[in-house]
């Protein structure tokens, strides 16, 4: 804790995502494998420590949405697989094979215009493709046989680039009415078939989310992709009550009371806007994070710590790098902690629960978590390492 300049920090607790990670692999064909979705900085929970440890406890490849993000990962000495899902524009190419990052691809003039570049260059190694494949996401993807068949026909005529994967997303696999997804399966079923009968062999195929993969385990394939349940969040209520699969929650924010006083004399008013009036003898405590940190502004006047057992609710407005909450007429000292998301004896604060209140998903609530705060990552309760802004050093 000595390395932290600030008293907020989220805490991953690995045994967690170890657990997920172990519920889904009982959960799906034992030759399927899983590919560690760590985008969004690991849905925030710290992309480089996640993707380190998801490797070690079975996931064999792992997905980022930007190049940027897998550079992220390959300075950090990762060396296993890493498919980018997004766009990459071909003004990135040679940084993706410079960086062995595996990319996806929907158009057949862009693979004949990244082959030419690779060509272009000194690398003597290929860059690996995954074609994607839009059944009903309505995102990227091919959408058409015949714009299937010259993406394929390109692909596999390249000297430097590999066809490596074949997938596609679920819109609705986490919602009850599964017409869709079926659908979705049997068209992407059906592109499938269209190029084996073409004689082209698949490599890789990938089709399942996490709210699929508990869902539909039948549709696993090769490999499934796994987001929100490696970090213990099921996609949907409904997956949830599905209870096929035990998810534990990894993230825990925590912080201290910068400040605890007590309101004596006026004025008694609290944040920006006077939204708040406090009581004489009222005790307020600062907490030092903010909507910088993605803690919502919404959560004004609405959103509560854990102090002691206790619910202590905001008060007043969210500032960008502090806010203030109520202790009554209880007490308390700076320096004491606060839990923001996650379990303080037996409370909690579960994510679902801010998302509710926020109108969204938790897959938001804990996404936009900030790189302003240190990730603490700790395996059986022991800190094992700690991401930070600062470099080492």
């Amino acid at each position: 804790m000595n390395q932290l300049f600030r008293e907020t920090w989220i805490e991953v607790n690995l045994d967690a995502i170890k657990k997920n990670i172990q519920s889904i692999r009982r959960h799906i064909p034992k030759q399927t494998k899983i590919m560690a979705v760590v985008k969004a900085n690991a849905y925030g929970h710290g992309s480089v420590g996640v993707a380190r440890h998801a490797l070690e406890y079975g996931a064999t490849s792992l997905a980022v949405a930007i190049l940027e993000e897998g550079i992220v990962l390959r300075k950090a000495g990762i060396v296993a697989p890493i498919l980018v899902l997004g766009f990459t524009p071909l003004s990135r190419v040679k940084e993706a094979i410079a960086w062995n990052i595996e990319l996806s691809a929907f158009q057949a003039d862009w693979i004949k215009k990244a082959d030419k570049i690779i060509k272009s260059t000194a690398f003597t190694n290929r860059l690996n493709i995954h074609i994607n494949i839009d059944t009903g996401m309505g995102r990227l993807g091919v959408r058409t046989k015949s714009a299937l068949l010259s993406v394929v026909t390109a692909l596999t005529s390249s000297s430097s680039l590999a066809w490596t994967g074949i997938f596609t997303h679920f819109s609705t696999a986490d919602e009850p009415d599964h017409t869709l997804t079926k659908a979705q399966h049997e068209l992407f079923v059906q592109y499938l078939r269209y190029l084996k009968e073409r004689g082209f062999e698949l490599p890789t195929v990938h089709m399942c989310n996490t709210a699929a993969t508990i869902a539909f385990p039948e549709y696993s394939a090769d490999m499934i992709r796994l987001g929100i349940g490696m970090y213990g969040l099921y996609p949907s209520a409904y997956i949830r009550q599905l209870n096929r699969v035990k998810l534990v929650p990894a993230l825990s924010l925590k912080s201290r009371f910068s400040y605890v006083k007590t309101m004596l004399t006026p004025p008694f008013t609290i944040s920006y806007g006077a939204t708040y009036i406090a009581k004489r003898g009222e005790v307020i405590g600062t907490v030092p994070i903010g909507y910088a940190d993605g803690y919502s502004r919404a959560l004004s006047n609405r959103g509560f710590v854990l102090y002691q057992g206790r619910r202590l609710p905001i008060a007043g407005r969210v500032t960008m790098d502090q806010m203030m909450v109520s202790l009554g007429e209880g007490s308390g000292k700076q320096g004491d902690e606060v839990v923001i998301y996650g379990k303080q004896g037996n409370r909690e604060i579960p994510v679902d629960e801010i998302a509710e209140m926020l109108g969204t998903i938790n897959y938001e609530v804990v996404a936009t978590l900030s790189n302003r705060i240190p990730r603490l990552f700790l395996e059986k309760g022991v800190v094992v390492e700690i991401s930070h802004l600062l470099p080492e050093g």
